[in-house]
């Protein structure tokens, strides 16, 4: 089965319970059932043009902060969120066309699709499912431009790539999970509304955002805040916060 540790955006309706969000019929890759299938070029984002959040690694706040407000999710997992727009159903990132937003990092959950790994026989197999659904995946013989996935039985590069992206990406869970439980354990989280002006003079209210609290983090015991540094979770606190600014560049895309 293909790895469920990544958390359905809050309050996004697009992917089922049992599912991760974007992906509907994963099924491992594999040169019989696959042979004639490649991936459509180029790159076309509208699967996830319903979809107003992502998760986000912390490795990719550095780069998110800049064009997304990163926030935690309301419940118990707290995972980082990138929000993609001011309410459900719409992503201000991605046009009629399926492209993205020229110049604006793609959040790494967003790339990985319509791939995703899951175990093998053994736990320490990893095995590449795609995702069957997706209107990226089509009949090479009907579209010439399209990147195979098997080149003469083996897979093809773009395949190698996206196993190794995959498998860079669920690598990235468990630094991510121990921020998380960090500030979980410190009870650091606060709930905040934020208002936003959109375009027209029409305003908009956004509950159930968490962010860590600035009170917590500067009651941080010294020796806390020097071992903070040396995980390198200082930096995360301060592009977090960073980004809430973001909020008002979105309204501009309203």
């Amino acid at each position: 089965m293909p790895e469920n540790n990544d958390k359905t955006a809050p309050g996004d309706q697009s992917a089922s319970a049992s599912m991760p969000l974007f992906y509907q019929n994963p099924v491992p890759l594999s040169a019989s059932t696959h042979s004639g299938k490649g991936l459509r070029r180029p790159s076309d984002f509208r699967f996830s043009a319903a979809s107003h959040a992502v998760v986000l690694h912390a490795e990719e706040f550095r780069l998110a902060c800049a064009n997304y407000p990163i926030v935690f999710a309301d419940d118990d997992s707290a995972v980082p969120i990138a929000v993609l727009g001011h309410g459900q159903g719409h992503n201000l990132f991605v046009d009629a066309t399926g492209n993205w937003e020229r110049d604006t990092y793609i959040p790494a959950y967003v790339r990985r699709y319509p791939f995703v790994n899951g175990r093998g026989a053994t736990e320490n197999d990893v095995v590449l499912y795609i995702d069957m659904a997706s209107d990226l995946v089509v009949d090479v013989a009907e579209s010439p431009d399209a990147e195979p996935l098997f080149v003469d039985g083996q897979p093809s590069e773009r395949s190698k790539r996206a196993l190794d992206f995959c498998v860079a990406f669920q690598a990235q869970a468990p630094v991510t999970a121990a921020f998380v439980e960090e500030i979980k354990s410190r009870d650091m989280l606060e709930r905040r509304n934020v208002r936003v002006d959109l375009q027209g003079g029409t305003q908009r209210q956004l509950t159930g955002l968490r962010v860590i609290s600035e009170k917590a983090y500067k009651a941080l015991p010294d020796d806390v805040w020097l071992e903070w540094r040396r995980q390198g979770w200082v930096s995360l606190v301060h592009w977090h916060w960073a980004s809430m600014d973001n909020f008002v560049r979105m309204s501009k895309h309203a």
